[in-house]
Formats: C-alpha cells, structure tokens, sequence
C-alpha cells in the first residue's frame, strides 16, 4: 500500500514538472498531473489499484475468501473495504495535489500554483474522481474475483464508458431543448432553504461531466453485479 502511493506521489510529481515545462495544461489537470492525451490521472489509477488489492488478495488466497461467511457478513465485509479504500483514496488525493503544488512552486514560482475562483468545485471533482476509481476497483475486484480485472475496469471507465455516456446526454434528438448535461450545468430552476441546492447543484455538475457520470453508472452497475452474483452464489 505505501509502496503504491510513492509511486503516485513521484510519478505525478514528475508528470506536473514535466506538464508545466510544456506549457499548454490547464492549472487543474496541471495540480492533478494529467495530461489531456492519458484516461487517467496516476492518483486515480493508484486509487483504483489500492481499491483492486482489496479484493485480489482474498481470491489468490482461497483460504481467505472461503471464510467470509453469511450474506450480511459479506455486506459488510463490502462496506468495510469501500470505506477503507474510499479513506485511502481521499489522502491519496490530498498527498498528489499538496506534493505537485509544492514542487511546481519550487520549480517555476508562485503564478502556477495560484489558487483559483473555483477551487471548491474542482476539490469536489477531484476528490469524486479518485474515491470513485478505488470504488470502483474494489466492486470490479470483487465482480471478477481477480486484481488485474479491477484495474482493467478502472481503466475501461474513461476509454469505453465516456464515449457512451457522452453519446447518451449530448445525442439527443432534435426536438429535444437542451442535451440532459447543458440543462443540468445550467443549475435548479428552484431555490431551497438554506441554500441547500448549492450543493446539489455542485453533485449535478459533476455527474453531468463525461468522466463523472462514466463513473456513477460504472458504480451502479458494478454494485449491482456483486450483489446478484454474491447473493447468488451464497444462496447455492
């Protein structure tokens, strides 16, 4: 586990220098040290990979994965890794972009560190991205019951899920007003008390973003696949 967030940490740190010699990179991928030609950041596939190893090492040790025993007991078992990898995910995702900007600022001053106006919104998207890649790797681990399949899933999110994700809210048919992401960017037509549609706006600008809602609907469907085959085969 430390082994694999020290290579993030200096990989990503590497690709930030190297992205900010260049020149060309927007400040937030630059922070998150991913380059436009990559499908993910080195943090988002770290995370991923942490979620994989969850899950991996209970099926290359079958003694391990024969004793999990009940169905809730799995459910929980579940849980506990998503938290856990979610937790990992979450620091790993602080360390990357604390470790960049440090280094950006040693190397090229303070301009390219500059904190933007929409730092809240780009926190939250950033933090999402690599929580739901551990996720991910952990409920495609689970699924397939091999680490290298978590990982490959991770990877498939952003190569094969986008594109179709993209195809469904911006390929809308002609009569339609409005493709589903430009209306849900655009904000709720409704104020709630206390401003409580600020945030709810802020999760619905996320999940409109190709990559975000490529991995809300990767979730979803990873979920529901460990559950009917994990209740399936404890019911045999």
């Amino acid at each position: 586990m430390f082994l694999v967030g020290a290579v993030v940490l200096a990989v990503s740190a590497l690709t930030a220098v190297l992205l900010a010699r260049v020149g060309h990179t927007p400040q937030p991928r630059l922070l998150a040290a991913w380059p436009a030609e990559f499908p993910l950041p080195p943090a988002a596939l770290g995370a991923g990979l942490l979620g994989a190893l969850a899950f991996g090492d209970e099926f290359r040790h079958p003694a391990l994965a024969a004793d999990r025993g009940t169905v809730p007991r799995r459910l929980g078992l579940l849980t506990a890794k998503l938290l856990v990898s979610s937790a990992l995910a979450l620091v790993l995702a602080v360390l990357t972009v604390g470790c960049d900007a440090e280094l950006l600022y040693l190397v090229y001053g303070r301009e390219v560190v500059a904190i933007p106006a929409d730092w809240l919104s780009l926190s939250a998207g950033w933090l999402g991205l690599v929580m739901g890649c551990a996720c991910a790797g952990v409920l495609a681990a689970g699924v397939f019951r091999s680490t290298t399949a978590g990982l490959a899933v991770v990877v498939a999110v952003p190569l094969l899920v986008v594109p179709l994700v993209h195809e469904m809210t911006e390929g809308t048919p002609v009569r339609t007003p409005a493709p589903l992401s430009s209306r849900l960017r655009d904000g709720l037509p409704l104020r709630w008390p206390f401003g409580g549609e600020h945030h709810l706006e802020a999760a619905l600008r996320l999940i409109a973003q190709p990559v975000g809602g490529a991995l809300a609907l990767s979730l979803a469907a990873l979920l529901c696949a460990y559950l009917f085959t994990g209740l399936r085969s404890r019911v045999r």
